[in-house]
């Protein structure tokens, strides 16, 4: 069962819901125009693959955002990981990221290394 908002504490309510969409995401069917939103605490997916909940009868977008890395600090990653980085230098696209910049984009993890895209 996906677990349901329990008094005011959201913060707490926030991780348990990461928790268990981690772990049933492709369990979760894409929402569609017939899906009630009345019992709080339904997961679905949109239909551009991002999660929802609903909440108050209505279907509300869960956002998962990562809080960005510097390159120095992007963990070892697994081939497909996306994050994004904070001090790229001079990105190309599909090319090792390279730190020591300012810009900041996307980063995704292949077979060996984290690459710009």
């Amino acid at each position: 069962m996906p677990p349901k908002p329990t008094g005011n504490s959201w913060n707490n309510y926030a991780q348990r819901l990461s928790d268990y969409l981690l772990q049933v995401r492709s369990q979760l069917r894409h929402k569609s125009s017939t899906d009630s939103a009345t019992e709080n605490g339904i997961f679905l997916w949109d239909t551009t693959g991002y999660p929802v909940v609903s909440n108050n009868n209505t279907f509300v977008g869960v956002e998962l955002k990562s809080p960005g890395y510097t390159v120095a600090a992007l963990p070892t990653g697994v081939v497909g990981q996306r994050e994004y980085v904070t001090d790229a230098s001079s990105p190309s696209f599909g090319a090792a990221v390279s730190g020591g910049g300012s810009v900041v984009i996307p980063v995704f993890k292949n077979a060996s290394a984290w690459v710009v895209g």
